[in-house]
């Protein structure tokens, strides 16, 4: 694009001094003096001259308008060269008064040619700074949508295991509730945990719920919903025509999934969960007590000794 710039201004700077300077010599010819009836030779005001002048005007500001600061010198010097051949030779050493007009003219033009270059390229700027304004303007929307998809993407998603959170997994209970009036929340809660943490540090522990939560989803594929729903804790939403048969199936599934050895470095990690099971609507009649009640059975399961998978019945704690 520069490059076609700075050709464009050549060529308009080549034909403008090629016009100027014709302009020019028909300027001078048109000055000369000339004989009137065999008397001595006088000076003319051919008016041809004046549309000259205004040619060469023309010419001028084409130059600055079209090749910038290039132009602009270049008619600069021109007119500046116009000017002082006019002064000198038509009027001074022909002693000539007459050629003024033409040096107002030359003069005029020159400053004309300042005003258009010195407005044009403040107007250039200006451009240049709103266009650097919406430049930056459109890169700080991407910036604030970007910062919006990553609250959007932490409002509803675990940000260790990338897998939906407890918002998330109650919004979709809810929506599930709406849909088909009849589901089964599965509340999976690991059994002491925290001793991987302090024993083997949270780095450990941290590894080990991705791996987890990785086969948990893995798991539960198109036929559940999970999502880890607290520190060490998951909750899965199954569909509708789950008999309690099933549910005991689904959620021995997921036991073996902690009971697969996991090794890391030196060592070999298994753990145990406890598992609460709610179903709509026989034990809640809205997501979130449905969600209490599976939480109340799972700590049920825990009270009865851990790893093992306890139905509600009775009240939410």
């Amino acid at each position: 694009m520069e490059k076609k710039k700075d050709t464009r201004s050549i060529i308009v700077i080549v034909v403008g001094v090629i016009v100027y300077f014709i302009c020019s010599m028909i300027q001078s010819k048109l000055a000369r003096p000339v004989s009137a009836g065999g008397g001595a030779p006088t000076v003319g005001n051919n008016p041809m001259a004046g549309v000259i002048s205004q040619i060469q005007v023309v010419v001028t500001v084409v130059m600055v308008l079209f090749a910038h600061k290039k132009g602009y010198i270049t008619s600069m010097v021109l007119n500046g060269v116009n000017t002082l051949f006019t002064l000198v030779v038509r009027m001074i050493l022909a002693h000539n008064t007459k050629a003024m007009p033409g040096l107002f003219v030359t003069l005029i033009s020159m400053g004309i040619a300042t005003v258009i270059y010195f407005y044009t390229n403040k107007t250039e700027k200006m451009n240049e700074e709103l266009q650097t304004s919406y430049q930056e303007a459109i890169e700080k929307n991407r910036i604030i949508e970007e910062q919006n998809e990553t609250m959007r993407y932490l409002a509803y998603y675990d940000r260790l295991t990338s897998m939906p959170n407890r918002q998330s997994f109650l919004e979709k209970l809810e929506k599930q509730i709406k849909q088909s009036g009849d589901c089964v929340v599965i509340y999976v809660d690991m059994d002491d945990f925290r001793r991987i943490n302090d024993n083997y540090g949270h780095i450990v522990g941290d590894e080990l719920l991705k791996q987890y939560a990785e086969k948990i989803q893995k798991y539960c594929g198109d036929n559940g919903f999970a999502a880890k729903i607290g520190g060490d804790e998951f909750g899965i939403i199954l569909g509708s025509g789950m008999t309690n048969e099933a549910i005991f199936q689904y959620a021995a599934g997921i036991s073996s999934i902690f009971s697969e050895p996991i090794a890391m470095g030196d060592n070999v990690y298994t753990v145990a969960a406890s598992y609460g099971a709610a179903s709509f609507p026989e034990n809640a009649m809205t997501a979130e007590d449905l969600f209490r009640c599976a939480e109340t059975a799972m700590f049920n399961a825990k009270e009865s000794g851990k790893n093992q998978l306890c139905f509600f019945t009775g009240q939410i704690k």
